[in-house]
């Protein structure tokens, strides 16, 4: 039995099986054996949910076939069926937006369907509200998981500032508003990864002016320039966000070259009279760990200067 045919999406019903001949008792029977999983209320997945993320978005897309044009995706639920990056959000509820302005909140069984929002400056696609509505909504509980959604989409051109703040008004009365506003100005698409942003969010928050993607123009050779990932305002003090990807050797096979390439550029930036504090997402959990290395590195580059 090939459930793939029943499900090109990866879901499928319970009435689309029993209309294949499957009864309730083998539908019961694949679940036991491992063939299918239950998603939700009457649904299934032909994919064994690879973690909480996955499984939230399998449960959209099944929910979206269940009621057809009359939803879309929205707040973390679009992040999920888009697959873009994510940080700090609860995968619990899956988040539906009516598209008939006359219909009323409804919540069951760990499903929100809202009642729709519209702004001028706003367009809602065919699956999904607005983009730039749906990163918004993930700040009404979660500034982290708002600017780690939003920089991603902004460095990538996929909304606008305009866009961005278009959507936080259009949720004005709602409840995390404020917070979800507050943190608009601090959406940057010159973070390159959920590592800088979450880098530029402790820095600011240990009360750092700083600049991201500084240039250093380059004295070996002219012309050239060296991007780095923040300066700190006033000094000669760089930060580096380090992910483990890139110089972990089991993941990336090009990472001794990326590790021979870093250090070289590293000396040049000494050469230069930086100095570089680089961190971690550990060391980020730890922010008078990081205060104290960029303390130190000041106090270091006021020592060189004098």
């Amino acid at each position: 039995m090939d459930l793939h045919r029943l499900a090109p999406a990866g879901v499928f019903s319970a009435a689309a099986a029993h209309a294949c001949g499957i009864s309730g008792a083998l539908l019961r029977s694949l679940v036991a054996r491992g063939r299918c999983h239950p998603l939700h209320r009457g649904w299934y997945s032909v994919e064994r949910p690879a973690g909480d993320k996955h499984r939230h978005r399998l449960r959209v897309i099944a929910l979206l076939e269940e009621y057809g044009d009359a939803v879309m995706a929205s707040h973390c639920s679009v992040v999920a069926l888009l697959d873009l990056p994510d940080e700090d959000i609860d995968w619990g509820t899956v988040h539906l937006m009516w598209r008939d302005p006359d219909m009323k909140f409804r919540a069951f069984s760990r499903v929100h369907i809202h009642e729709r929002l519209d702004h001028p400056g706003l367009q809602h696609e065919r699956a999904t509200v607005d983009l730039a509505l749906a990163v918004a909504q993930v700040g009404l509980r979660s500034q982290t998981g708002m600017l780690v959604v939003a920089d991603h989409c902004l460095h990538r051109s996929l909304i606008t500032p305009a866009r961005l703040a278009a959507a936080a008004h259009a949720l004005r009365g709602q409840r995390g508003v404020t917070r979800a506003k507050a943190a608009v100005p601090w959406c940057d698409a010159r973070h390159e990864s959920p590592g800088e942003t979450l880098t530029a969010q402790v820095l600011r928050e240990l009360g750092y002016s700083f600049t991201p993607q500084f240039e250093v123009p380059r004295l070996e050779r002219p012309g050239r320039v060296f991007h780095t990932d923040f300066r700190i305002d006033g000094t000669r003090v760089l930060i580096e966000f380090d992910g483990k990807l890139k110089y972990n050797p089991d993941v990336n096979p090009d990472a001794a070259r990326a590790n021979f390439q870093e250090k070289l550029r590293e000396d040049e930036l000494r050469r230069l009279g930086y100095f570089v504090v680089r961190l971690t997402r550990a060391d980020l959990a730890k922010p008078a760990l990081v205060r104290a290395r960029v303390e130190a590195s000041i106090r270091d580059s006021c020592a060189t200067a004098a």
